[in-house]
């Protein structure tokens, strides 16, 4: 999905093609312009099974985006919404979930009240762990998913650092493939396609054979305009991962 017109509008429209190509349906909520970084509906909550945990955003001017993600969940009708409360910070960018654990990136945005919350309301069915973010915006600014056991993390100092975070608490259950250049350490994985950031060719050329082996297309898209704002695939998309 290579776009000439690199103005962000132009992006995030190629964004949502793609996604409605490669998803049954795509909700589409308005623009706040009070909120410009709404577009960033990931930080808003967190959705596992038939819960839905609204967050508490750690700039206090981004505070306010989730109120029509929260409504448009209970639209869906979701059984359970919960809100974080108070000391408790949570983007959703420093949430990686696997389906076997629920990683807590520990950052300037999210803190450990959050991770608290978290594990009381996951008790006894998710193992909830953290995970500290030595630098960058987000956990997963640095990692993502490939599949249930295996983590596209990037070749930097917080890449590592998080790498062998995850290898500690978890004895080693996952592979890591890792990938020099950060913003295509985030990928977004939708069924048997993979999407990933157009404009990175070493990391692509080690996600590609990936792809190949396990009979995975991989996808490109120009989001130039999201890389500025420290923004990133997962950012613009929200999985519900129902079981």
């Amino acid at each position: 999905f290579p776009s000439h017109d690199n103005s962000g509008r132009q992006q995030h429209a190629n964004y949502i093609h793609l996604l409605e190509e490669l998803v049954p349906k795509v909700i589409k909520l308005e623009a706040d312009p009070s909120h410009p970084d709404c577009n960033f509906i990931e930080d808003t909550a967190i959705i596992i099974d038939d819960t839905a945990v609204i967050s508490r955003m750690g700039a206090l001017e981004r505070r306010g985006e989730e109120v029509p993600v929260a409504q448009a969940l209970e639209e869906l009708g979701l059984q359970k919404i919960i809100r974080l409360q108070s000391p408790a910070t949570m983007d959703g960018g420093d949430i990686l979930y696997t389906g076997k654990h629920l990683f807590v990136g520990l950052s300037k945005r999210t803190n450990e009240y959050a991770l608290s919350q978290l594990k009381d309301i996951f008790q006894g069915r998710i193992e909830v762990v953290g995970i500290p973010v030595v630098e960058g915006l987000h956990l997963k600014s640095v990692i993502s998913c490939f599949d249930s056991q295996t983590l596209i993390v990037a070749t930097t100092v917080a890449g590592m650092t998080v790498q062998d975070s995850i290898e500690l608490a978890t004895n080693g259950y996952y592979s890591f493939v890792s990938v020099p250049e950060p913003v295509a350490s985030n990928v977004l994985r939708i069924g048997s396609t993979l999407v990933v950031q157009e404009g990175f060719p070493k990391s692509e050329a080690i996600l590609q054979p990936l792809c190949d082996q396990k009979l995975v297309t991989l996808v490109t898209i120009n989001m130039s305009e999201l890389i500025k704002a420290d923004g990133a695939l997962t950012c613009g998309f929200r999985h519900m991962v129902v079981s």
